[in-house]
């Protein structure tokens, strides 16, 4: 008697689970998450900037190709959006896609804590374009 309590117990414990996991909106796994993903914040400065006058030929995750995709593509430049932190990896990444897409490269930086100014300055340093968008307040906090 006592494994058929552990089963129900078991099943009760992955349907619960199974409810909550199907029923959570972006909303709720953003606080969860650790400030969201790259992905989830990619989808909303999308949505904001593509609502912006002459922005909204604006395409997401851009496929080159080879494969690989960029994660925003503007009328005259190629972004791709990084955690401020992995600023080297967003300069590579938005040159290459530049020059596949012969655009201008553009790196957007997810701010998370404060000290993003210093990443900011690298990315510039190198000729590259950079936005910082803070994930905190949900604003941009360097933009041009």
């Amino acid at each position: 008697m006592s494994n058929v309590k552990y089963i129900l117990g078991a099943i009760l414990l992955a349907c619960a689970i199974g409810f909550v996991l199907t029923n959570l909106k972006k909303e709720d796994v953003m606080f969860t998450s650790n400030h969201g993903t790259e992905r989830w914040w990619q989808d909303i400065i999308h949505e904001e900037l593509s609502q912006r006058d002459g922005w909204e030929s604006l395409e997401k995750e851009f496929r080159l190709d080879d494969g690989t995709r960029v994660d925003l593509l503007f009328p005259h430049q190629a972004c791709e959006i990084d955690w401020a932190d992995k600023w080297a990896e967003g300069i590579g990444q938005s040159i290459y896609y530049g020059l596949k897409t012969r655009k201008a490269p553009l790196v957007i930086l997810l701010a998370k804590k404060d000290g993003w100014e210093k990443y900011r300055d690298r990315v510039q340093y190198c000729g590259v374009e950079c936005w910082v968008f803070d994930t905190r307040i949900q604003e941009w906090v360097d933009k041009d």
